[in-house]
């Protein structure tokens, strides 16, 4: 059975990694724009959403190479991985 979290959750996990409240995190169309985002920053948050989700993130393919919030939930609905 695969574990889901929320879309809200998934912003949460940004927000906390990129230090932002969520709804700025949402609005937010490319990571490159942000002060606090750098590579660093782009592997906790894959981390940290790896995690959550058994380590289901990991096996996406080029999932490293995103670089939006949008993106990011996109993909992760596309393989049902969030409700």
């Amino acid at each position: 059975m695969k574990k889901k979290i929320t879309k809200k959750k998934v912003l949460e996990i940004i927000a906390q990694k990129l230090k932002m409240a969520p709804m700025q995190v949402e609005k937010l169309d490319n990571f490159s724009k942000m002060k606090s985002w750098d590579s660093l920053a782009h592997l906790d948050i894959l981390s940290a959403l790896d995690a959550k989700l058994n380590n289901k993130v990991n096996k996406i393919k080029n999932i490293s190479d995103i670089k939006s919030v949008k993106k990011i939930i996109s993909i992760l609905k596309k393989k049902s991985l969030i409700k």
